[in-house]
C-alpha cells in the first residue's frame, strides 16, 4: 500500500513538472521562430524589410525606434510613393491618443479616473440599466471593462453624406456594423469583464468635450498634437493632397477614406513621423537616449500600463493601451492597433528599453501591420504576444494532456511490472 502511494505521488510529481515546463516554455516563447537574433538590430531590420516586401499588397510605411530615437524606416507601394510624412488612416490606434488626453485631464485635476462618468456629462447620459451605471468610470472606459456592450466597430460615413451628431450616435450609431446593436448602454456589471467597445471611446470623446468646453478635434490639436509637433495629424483628411497615402482595397482597387462621428475611437489620421513623436512621449524618461517633449508624467504612464482587462486568463489591457506581451522586466510591450477594411495600423513600445515599432498599411485583407509587429515583439522581448498566446495555449493544454496521459500509462505499466516481479 505504502509503495503504491509513493508511486502515485511520484507520478503526479512528474506530471506537474511536465505541465510546468510546458507552461514556462510556451509563455517564454521557446517554440517561436524569431526572424533575427535578439539584440541584432541590423539583422532584424534587414529581415523585416524582406518580410514586408514579400507580403504587402498596397502600401506600407514602417518606422523603428531605439531608446526613443528613429533608427530605421521602410516604405513600399504598388502605386504612388509613400514616406514618413504620408498621411494614413490609423483606425483604432487613435484610442491610445485619446486615452492620453483623458489621462492629461486627470493630471490637471479636472477629472477623477474612478468617479462615475455621469458626474461630468450634461449633454447625454447612459440609458437606465439593470446594472449600476455609476460603476462606469473613465478608467473602466479606457480599459473596456465598463460593461458597455455596443460591440462597435464603426464603418464611418461616405464622403458627401451627413455625419451623425455625437449625441445621436451614442444613442444609436447609424454607421454600426450590421450585427451590432450600435447603442452605448450598460449590458453587464461594470468592472466584472473585459469586452471591446468602440462606444466607450465615443463616450470619452463626449467627456473630453464637456470638460474642455471645446470640440474634440480642436482640443486634441491644442493639447496633444501641437505640443508634440504632430503637424500632419488630425481628424479630417484632404483626400486630394499629395501627402495623403492611397487607400488600397482588394486587388489594388482604390478606396476612399470615410468621415467619422467616432473621432476618438477610429477617426484619427497621422503619419509615421508624427506618431513616432507621440510614442516617444509615452516612453519613460529613464529609457530615453535624450530628453524630449512630455505631455504626461512617468507616474501617469505607469498607471496606463497597469493591467486592468483580462481575457482567457491573460492580462491584455491597461488604461488605454493594449498589453501585448510580457517584456521580462516586470512590465509589458504595449501600444495599440487599428483595423478597417483593407487597412491596418500598429504602434508598439517596450517601456524598459524605449524601443518601438510603427507600421501603417493598406491593401492587405489580413492584419499585415500587426503581424509584422508581432515579429518585432518576439524579437524585442523574446516572448509571444497576446494573439499568439491565445492559439498557443490551446496547443499547450493539448500537449500537457497527451504528455500526462503517456506518463500515467508508463507509470501504471511500470507499477504493474514491479508488482509482478515482487510476486514471483
Amino acid at each position: 500500500m505504502k509503495k503504491g502511494v509513493l508511486w502515485l505521488v511520484s507520478t503526479l510529481g512528474v506530471m506537474s513538472l511536465w505541465a510546468a515546463l510546458n507552461f514556462y516554455a510556451t509563455t517564454q516563447g521557446w517554440f517561436i521562430e524569431k526572424i533575427a537574433a535578439q539584440g541584432d538590430t541590423q539583422e532584424f531590420v534587414t529581415n523585416i524589410k524582406t518580410e514586408v516586401d514579400k507580403g504587402f499588397r498596397g502600401n506600407v510605411a514602417m518606422l523603428m525606434m531605439e531608446q526613443g530615437d528613429v533608427i530605421a524606416t521602410h516604405h513600399v507601394s504598388k502605386g504612388e510613393l509613400v514616406n514618413t510624412d504620408s498621411v494614413f488612416g490609423v483606425a483604432s490606434l487613435g484610442k491610445w491618443v485619446a486615452a492620453v488626453a483623458a489621462m492629461q485631464l486627470a493630471e490637471q485635476g479636472k477629472l477623477d479616473l474612478d468617479a462615475p462618468v455621469s458626474n461630468y456629462l450634461t449633454r447625454w447620459q447612459l440609458p437606465p440599466s439593470e446594472f449600476d451605471n455609476d460603476g462606469v468610470t473613465v478608467r473602466r472606459l479606457l480599459s473596456h471593462t465598463a460593461g458597455i456592450t455596443d460591440g462597435l466597430g464603426h464603418d464611418g460615413f461616405p464622403v458627401g453624406t451627413p455625419v451623425q451628431p455625437l449625441v445621436e450616435h451614442l444613442t444609436l450609431a447609424a454607421d454600426r456594423e450590421p450585427d451590432k446593436s450600435g447603442k452605448v448602454a450598460v449590458g453587464m456589471q461594470p468592472g466584472t469583464r473585459w469586452q471591446y467597445s468602440g462606444g466607450s471611446y465615443n463616450l470619452l470623446q463626449l467627456l473630453i468635450e464637456e470638460i474642455s468646453g471645446q470640440g474634440f478635434a480642436q482640443y486634441m490639436r491644442q493639447a496633444i498634437f501641437l505640443p508634440l509637433g504632430m503637424t500632419n495629424t488630425g481628424y479630417s483628411v484632404d483626400r486630394s493632397a499629395p501627402q495623403t497615402a492611397q487607400y488600397f482595397g482588394e486587388n489594388q482597387t482604390l478606396l476612399v477614406y470615410p468621415n467619422y462621428t467616432s473621432l476618438a475611437a477610429t477617426g484619427l489620421y497621422s503619419t509615421t513621423s508624427d506618431l513616432a513623436k507621440f510614442v516617444r512621449s509615452q516612453i519613460p524618461t529613464s529609457a530615453l537616449n535624450t530628453p524630449g517633449k512630455r505631455i504626461l508624467t512617468d507616474q501617469s504612464l505607469l498607471a496606463m500600463r497597469q493591467p486592468i482587462g483580462q481575457s482567457g486568463g491573460l492580462e491584455i489591457w491597461g488604461a488605454g493601451v493594449m498589453l501585448y506581451a510580457d517584456n521580462n522586466h516586470g512590465s509589458f510591450v504595449l501600444g495599440h492597433g487599428g483595423r478597417s477594411p483593407m487597412l491596418n495600423a500598429t504602434a508598439r513600445m517596450n517601456p524598459k528599453t524605449g524601443n518601438a515599432f510603427i507600421m501603417f498599411q493598406t491593401g492587405n485583407k489580413r492584419a499585415f501591420a500587426s503581424n509584422m509587429a508581432t515579429k518585432w515583439t518576439n524579437w524585442e522581448a523574446g516572448t509571444p504576444d497576446m494573439f499568439q498566446l491565445r492559439f498557443m495555449l490551446l496547443d499547450m493544454f493539448n500537449l500537457i494532456a497527451i504528455g500526462c496521459g503517456v506518463i500515467l500509462l508508463l507509470s501504471a505499466l511500470g507499477f504493474m511490472y514491479s508488482r509482478k516481479r515482487v510476486s514471483k
